[in-house]
């Protein structure tokens, strides 16, 4: 197995919203009201993604033989927007290699994100600390959380 981690490019955008679709109707979805899962599926649509990768947003992918098996996004230089992985290749280190790519790029000491609950443990993991209270936000519940570079 040959892991190739890089930035997004145009090119793969389909495949990563179908990747993040897959793994958060799987995963976070569930955890959701109808007006959850309706908000953040809209941010994860081809469209939307291409936006915020034009914007400004970074956006680093993991590849395995050509096939996008992770993708991780910062938003607004220090908020980790997005950090999905495959699950069949759960526990192989990507999502800490996808987080080890963005936070490079981040000049900011402190990385935020707001952790689906089921989520937390695997952010602490990774060396997030909670932030705050659960909060919701359009029918998403999250933990906010902080990565101290």
């Amino acid at each position: 197995m040959k892991l190739v981690f890089q930035p997004l490019h145009t090119d793969d955008i389909q495949s990563v919203s179908f990747l993040i679709k897959r793994v958060f109707t799987e995963s976070v979805a569930p955890t959701l009201t109808k007006e959850g899962v309706s908000n953040f599926e809209s941010g994860i649509t081809p469209e939307s993604i291409k936006e915020r990768l034009l914007s400004g947003n970074t956006f680093i992918i993991c590849k395995n033989k050509n096939t996008i098996v992770g993708v991780g996004e910062i938003r607004n230089k220090s908020h980790l927007n997005l950090l999905f992985v495959e699950p069949s290749m759960h526990k192989r280190g990507i999502g800490r290699k996808l987080l080890e790519n963005l936070v490079s790029g981040v000049e900011n000491d402190e990385i935020t994100v707001n952790s689906a609950l089921n989520a937390v443990k695997i952010y602490e993991k990774l060396g997030f600390k909670e932030k705050g209270k659960i909060d919701e936000i359009g029918g998403i519940k999250f933990q906010p959380m902080v990565y101290i570079k």
